[in-house]
C-alpha cells in the first residue's frame, strides 16, 4: 500500500471519530437542554442548571477527544518520520 493512501486512510479514520464523537456530545447537550427546559423548575433555577450542563459536556467533551488528537498527533508524528526516511532515500 502507498504511503498516500495510508495517509488518507489515517486522516479519514481521524475526521470519522472525531465528527462522531462531536454528533454525540451534541446530542447529548440538546437532550439535556430540552429535560432542563421542560423541567418543572423556575426560570433561574433551571438557566443555572442548563449552564452547569452544558460546562459538564464541555469538560466530557474535551476528555473524550483529547486521547483522539494525541492518537492522531502520534500517527501524523510516524508518517512524517516515514516520508522523511523514504525521501531521504530517493535523495
Amino acid at each position: 500500500m502507498s504511503n498516500y493512501r495510508i495517509q488518507k486512510q489515517t486522516q479519514a479514520t481521524g475526521q470519522i471519530i472525531i465528527w462522531s464523537i462531536l454528533s454525540l456530545l451534541v446530542g447529548v447537550g440538546i437532550g439535556a437542554m430540552m429535560a432542563l427546559l421542560n423541567a418543572p423548575a423556575s426560570g433561574k433555577k433551571t438557566r443555572r442548571k442548563l449552564a452547569r450542563s452544558v460546562e459538564d459536556g464541555l469538560d466530557s467533551g474535551q476528555e473524550a477527544i483529547e486521547p483522539v488528537v494525541k492518537k492522531l498527533e502520534k500517527e501524523v508524528g510516524e508518517l512524517r518520520h516515514t516520508l522523511e526516511e523514504r525521501i531521504a532515500k530517493l535523495r
